[in-house]
C-alpha cells in the first residue's frame, strides 16, 4: 500500500475511534446526540371495546427554548386505535392550557370531554372525542376555565352542558346568594 493509503486508514480510524468515545460519552451522561421534544403524557382513557375500539391520551408537549418565541406548553390529543399504536390527531387546535380528560358515562356514545385555551384567548372550548373521531370536535365556549370545570363536573355527574345564558343565570344565583333583597336593609 502507498503511504497516502495508508495515512488514510490511520486518519479513518482515529476519527472513528473518537466517534465512538463521543457517542459513549454522551449515553453514560444520559444524553441524546439527537435530542426529541419531551412530552408527558397524561393516562390513557379506554373508549369502547378494547378489540374495536380506541384509547386516547392528552399530551403535554414542551418546546426547547431554541425554538422560542412559539408557545413553551402546548397541548394534544392522541389515539390509539386497535393498539395500532399512537398518532397525534391532524387538524386540531393548537392549546397553551388544558383541563384532564374527563369521562361522560350517561353518554350514548362513548366519549371523553376536556376543555382547553388557545394562545392569545381568555375564553376556553369544551372538546368531545368519541370512540369514531378523528379529531377533538369543539362543543362550546365558556368564559374561563372556573367555568369550563363546572360544565365538565356536570357531564360527569350525567348532566349536559349549559348554553351561555343558563350558564350566566347559575352564575349569578350563586354570587348573589347571600344578598338582601331589594328594598330591603340587612
Amino acid at each position: 500500500m502507498s503511504q497516502v493509503l495508508l495515512g488514510v486508514r490511520n486518519l479513518s480510524l482515529r476519527i472513528a475511534v473518537v466517534a465512538l468515545i463521543a457517542v459513549l460519552l454522551v449515553w453514560f451522561l444520559g444524553g441524546n446526540l439527537l435530542p426529541r421534544t419531551p412530552t408527558i403524557a397524561q393516562s390513557a382513557h379506554q373508549l369502547g371495546s378494547v378489540s374495536e375500539g380506541v384509547e386516547v391520551r392528552l399530551v403535554q408537549v414542551v418546546t426547547p427554548l431554541e425554538l422560542l418565541p412559539s408557545e413553551q406548553v402546548t397541548f394534544c390529543i392522541e389515539l390509539n386505535r386497535a393498539r395500532g399504536g399512537w398518532e397525534k390527531c391532524a387538524d386540531q387546535d393548537t392549546l397553551v392550557d388544558a383541563t384532564v380528560l374527563v369521562d361522560v358515562p350517561h353518554a350514548t356514545e362513548a366519549s371523553v370531554y376536556f376543555a382547553g385555551r388557545m394562545s392569545g384567548a381568555t375564553s376556553w372550548t369544551i372538546y368531545a372525542v368519541g370512540v369514531s373521531d378523528s379529531k377533538p370536535n369543539a362543543r362550546a365556549t365558556v368564559t374561563d376555565r372556573l367555568e369550563a370545570e363546572r360544565q365538565l363536573a356536570r357531564l360527569a355527574a350525567g348532566l349536559s352542558l349549559q348554553t351561555a345564558e343558563q350558564s350566566a343565570a347559575a352564575r349569578d344565583v350563586l354570587l348573589h346568594a347571600g344578598d338582601a333583597p331589594v328594598g330591603q336593609t340587612p
